[in-house]
Parts: structure tokens; sequence; C-alpha cells
């Protein structure tokens, strides 16, 4: 079963993430990943509070499995190394409807 992956993303460092978009972006489609959408600006709040002034973007894998391969990759290893105190991020998984 699919699941999507919502994360926020505050950037403290914009071009630490010019390179770390270099390699997880790539790193997502290779494990079945594709972005589904994602805001360049902090999302518009319709009801209640959003927990960050940060971009969001909605990620979809085919599978549980197919997500922890990319987060757990080596290649991905290296991403976050790169973003480490230069962004704060926020990742849930939510299960596919169905």
């Amino acid at each position: 079963m699919s699941i999507y992956v919502v994360a926020t993303v505050q950037i403290l460092d914009q071009e630490m993430m010019e390179e770390y978009s270099a390699i997880a972006s790539p790193m997502v489609a290779k494990f079945g990943g594709e972005y589904v959408a994602v805001s360049a600006s902090p999302p518009e709040v319709v009801e209640g509070e959003w927990a960050m002034e940060a971009q969001t973007f909605i990620m979809k894998f085919p599978s549980r499995e197919d997500f922890y391969g990319f987060w757990n990759s080596p290649e991905y290893e290296r991403a976050k190394e790169i973003r480490k105190g230069k962004a704060i991020l926020n990742n849930v998984i939510l299960d596919e409807m169905g």
C-alpha cells in the first residue's frame, strides 16, 4: 500500500538547501517516490495553526519499505549530514486510504 510523507522544512541556510536537494530529489525518485505537492512559501492556513513557518512537501512512495529504503540509504544519510543544523524538519507518514 502506498504511503504519503508530509514534511515541513524551515530553511536556515539556503545555499545548503541547494546542495541537499541535489542529493535528496534524485534519491526520492530512485526509491519510487514522487513529489505530489510543494509550497514555495509557508502554506495558507485556513483554520487553526500550522506548527512552523516553513515550506511543506508531500511525497508519495509505493510502500513504507520503499520510503525506509530511501531514508536509510547511504546517499540520503549524506544529505541528512549536510542539512544538520541548517534546516528544521518535521516528517510524518500517512497511509493511503483504501
